[in-house]
């Protein structure tokens, strides 16, 4: 018998304490995105998974 667990942990971008959550989706994918609210780019391309 096989059982499925799950998991899920979430947490808080704070816009206040200058984090961006553009920037924090090209980290995790590993991306470059662009922000349009900061108006710069988040560049994690090359980094190492």
């Amino acid at each position: 018998m096989t059982i499925a667990l799950y998991h899920f942990h979430a947490t808080r971008i704070k816009h206040s304490a200058g984090q961006s959550a553009v920037a924090a989706a090209a980290y995790r994918s590993g991306e470059k995105l662009h922000s349009e609210h900061y108006s710069e780019d988040s560049d994690y391309a090359k980094r190492a998974a």
